[in-house]
């Protein structure tokens, strides 16, 4: 049997016919429905046991959020911490100050693991949740904005 390679350009042959104008078509209408393509480059696994495997896990009051003073990057994160959810090394009413990476509006962070949380999203939530490592920084991108204490 004597299987023939050469150059398959989009829309034709080996089945891929109209792939990429269909790509193009989900793309567009993801984004109509206010869906955007996932940011993160890493298998969710990753994500998961990052979470998993966190020292601790807490829920702060948000108090200020300073952005970076590029257009991504970390924002410094201050707040209460009002729950613990898991871990001994941070109690109800303690000042916390983290590093979340965030992105502003139209900025182009370099393709990554890294998850990106909106700036103005960031500054206007009330609460966050953060997973921790033992030094108290956080783990893989993993916080979550919180509109209200769960």
């Amino acid at each position: 049997m004597t299987r023939k390679f050469g150059r398959i350009r989009a829309g034709q042959g080996a089945g891929g016919a109209g792939l990429l104008p269909r790509t193009a078509c989900l793309l567009v209408a993801g984004l109509a429905w206010g869906v955007a393509p996932a940011a993160a480059l890493m298998p969710p696994y990753v994500y998961e046991n990052a979470r998993r495997d966190a020292a601790s896990v807490i829920v702060l009051e948000v108090q200020g959020v300073t952005p970076p003073t590029e257009g991504y990057g970390a924002c410094r994160v201050t707040g209460v911490v009002r729950q613990v959810e898991r871990g001994t090394t941070l109690q109800p009413g303690a000042r916390v100050v983290l590093d979340v990476p965030c992105v502003e509006p139209g900025a182009q962070p370099p393709i990554g693991g890294t998850i990106y949380q909106a700036v103005p999203t960031l500054a206007a939530s009330r609460f966050g949740r953060a997973w921790l490592d033992g030094a108290g920084r956080v783990v893989q991108s993993q916080y979550q904005v919180l509109t209200q204490l769960p």
